[in-house]
């Protein structure tokens, strides 16, 4: 695959068809096995979300329009710093900060069947995201990286047909365009743009990256690479954004560490640009 590194551009800051001020819907995750939560991902049910949360491997399904309710926990792992999880087929995926990844077949059954990918990556790669692209039968998985340094964001594909990682990124992003064009303030504790989840728009195809680090939310188109939005999260509404997914509808969810510590899932709907 072919690595894209284009210069970004700005767009009109109201043309994001979300209202990220303004969430429909919020969710209390109670239990304490979700104060962490590090990955979000929608399932075929709807209103059913996968979420994951550091140091144990245990994919929990949430009920989004029960508050939040646990239906069901599924545990592949003891332990293990997991930082993103995705539905793809009938197989759920979750990935290490290293860059390991995880199948989790006949996770329906008493014990699942679950199968380890190495992949190149590095613990100081530091994966952080990860997501579905039906168009790339693939996994997109996003490297944190250094927040202090200024090199090239990178998200990989993960061919769910070879079981194997590209070792050429399929997006980059320029953390030092991305405060071009959301400029830094007195408020801000970090200095760069560095992805802590990712998702794709099921409706117009673009690539959805959050950043913990300076609470940003970046849009690339799929096609290009290029941006098609930077902006700004309200951190008194996601103090700690990370995990990211859609609806079918096209509605956006982000899951957030709570300021009292309980794990957080905001619904933002989706409005239709003309």
């Amino acid at each position: 695959m072919l690595a894209f590194c284009f210069l970004l551009f700005a767009a009109p800051p109201d043309t994001l068809p979300y209202d990220l001020n303004n969430p429909s819907f919020i969710i209390n995750l109670v239990s304490d096995e979700l104060r962490e939560i590090s990955g979000l991902s929608p399932t075929d049910s709807a209103g059913i979300y996968l979420a994951i949360a550091d140091e144990k491997g245990t994919i929990f399904f949430i009920d989004g329009n029960g508050g939040g309710v646990t239906l069901r926990k599924v545990d592949f792992r003891d332990k293990g710093d997991f930082e993103g999880v995705e539905m793809a087929g009938k197989c759920l995926y979750a990935v290490k900060s290293n860059g390991d990844i995880f199948e989790i077949d006949r996770w329906n059954k008493p014990i699942p069947r679950v199968k380890e990918f190495k992949t190149f990556l590095k613990k100081e790669d530091d994966v952080e995201g990860l997501c579905h692209d039906p168009k790339r039968r693939a996994l997109l998985v996003a490297c944190k990286q250094n927040p202090d340094s200024a090199g090239l964001r990178r998200v990989f594909a993960f061919s769910l047909k070879s079981k194997k990682l590209d070792p050429k990124p399929v997006y980059t992003v320029d953390p030092e365009e991305v405060n071009r064009l959301v400029p830094l303030t007195d408020d801000d504790k970090h200095s760069r743009f560095s992805p802590s989840g990712i998702a794709i728009h099921p409706l117009t195809g673009d690539v959805y990256i959050t950043s913990t680090a300076l609470k940003r939310l970046v849009v690339l188109d799929h096609k290009t690479g290029r941006i098609r939005y930077a902006v700004r999260l309200n951190k008194k509404i996601l103090p700690q954004p990370e995990g990211i997914a859609f609806d079918v509808a096209g509605n956006l969810h982000l899951s957030s560490e709570g300021k009292k510590g309980e794990g957080l899932v905001f619904k933002f709907d989706y409005k239709a640009l003309k």
